[in-house]
């Protein structure tokens, strides 16, 4: 049964109304008000399907209580038919924009009265449809997006574990870095956003190692100079596969969602390969960056990954103390790594090593595309 709300200060009008419906109470329940005041109790109260108000009444209007049911989420698309005995054109194109449905004339002719409610409250169960479908659809999407991003994260990082599982490193260690990389980043002031997006381009830092010979990856001794210069080739490799070989993959995420640009993961992924072996005084590689010249994302990858690398044990090497792991990093500040950044791992240390403890005997196999 639909609720219906008559607001009028004459009590003749009311009356009327009251007679009128009569014949429709198998279908209507009705309410009536005398005043906007007593009307706002009762649509707090009773919630009801329409309201048919009076235009001009003493003390609130009809459009001062139009005004506030429009103001309610709950309310914002009730249908309200104003109720006048004039046919002043501003006032009706102020009642419109403030939110009336429709209008009445004075006196209402009861067919009209049903007529104009019905259709009324038909609009609104209509457009409640549509909102309901629409809010459907949006879940539908969010689906489909958390699908594409898991997807996304997937590719990125089993091709990042491809890489790292030709050499001495775990597939863990893309994560720990991935893990510390967004923890400076937060330390160090940047968004959301920013560190979510660190997160999942470092883990391909070392991507490039693909292209590298597994004689020289595996090589137990020490590297010729030849090899060496070869070995370093992986800063420029990854960077290219990132640039170009990837891009045709990753068009299908971003035709089919608009809200992750995965090209700039892949430029930013290509930024960390190539210049997170660079070195803060220009002794590193392959360019022989210096200071600013070196993005903040290729520095603070750095530091991830060597201090990782130095908590971790190696067939070749043991895992060093956080301690001694951390004045090495602190002695090298200014020299191979941003003093910013250094800074930020001092502080966050504890958590740094949290997450180290946290991931160091984590298999291949149980790596988490979310984290």
């Amino acid at each position: 049964m639909r609720k219906i709300l008559f607001v009028d200060d004459e009590i003749r009008i009311l009356d009327g109304f009251r007679r009128m419906v009569r014949s429709k109470r198998d279908e209507w329940d009705c309410s009536f008000a005398a005043s906007a005041d007593e009307a706002w109790t009762l649509i707090q109260e009773i919630r009801p399907d329409a309201i048919v108000s009076d235009l001009n009444m003493p003390g609130k209007s009809g459009i001062d209580l139009l005004g506030m049911v429009r103001g309610q989420e709950a309310f914002r698309f009730l249908p309200f038919l104003m109720l006048t005995g004039n046919n002043d054109l501003q006032q009706r194109v102020a009642c419109l924009e403030a939110g009336a449905s429709d209008f009445l004339n004075k006196p209402c002719d009861f067919v009209e009265l049903y007529t104009r409610l019905t259709n009324a409250m038909a609009l609104k169960s209509f457009q409640d449809q549509v909102r309901e479908q629409n809010e459907i659809l949006e879940i539908k999407v969010r689906e489909r997006t958390l699908e594409l991003e898991r997807s996304r994260r997937e590719v990125i990082l089993r091709l990042a574990i491809a890489a790292e599982m030709r050499d001495s490193n775990t597939g863990a260690h893309i994560l720990r870095v991935g893990l510390i990389s967004r923890l400076l980043a937060e330390e160090m002031g940047y968004d959301s956003d920013f560190q979510e997006n660190i997160f999942l381009a470092s883990t391909m830092h070392d991507v490039g190692k693909i292209g590298i010979s597994d004689t020289i990856l595996m090589k137990p001794g020490a590297l010729t100079p030849e090899e060496r210069s070869e070995m370093q080739r992986h800063c420029e490799l990854g960077a290219q596969l990132l640039r170009s070989k990837l891009t045709d993959i990753f068009k299908y995420f971003e035709e089919e969602t608009n809200e992750l640009n995965y090209n700039s993961l892949l430029e930013l992924s290509a930024k960390i390969a190539l210049t997170h072996h660079e070195r803060w005084d220009g002794t590193g590689y392959p360019n022989g960056l210096a200071g600013d010249q070196i993005p903040i994302e290729g520095c603070i990858v750095s530091v991830a990954d060597v201090y990782d690398a130095l908590r971790s044990s190696r067939p070749y090497k043991s895992a060093l103390s956080p301690e001694v792991a951390m004045a090495m990093m602190q002695k090298d500040s200014g020299a191979n790594f941003s003093v910013q950044v250094i800074q930020a791992l001092v502080r966050r240390h504890a958590e740094v090593e949290a997450i180290i403890e946290r991931h160091r005997a984590m298999d291949d196999e149980e790596l988490p595309l979310a984290a």
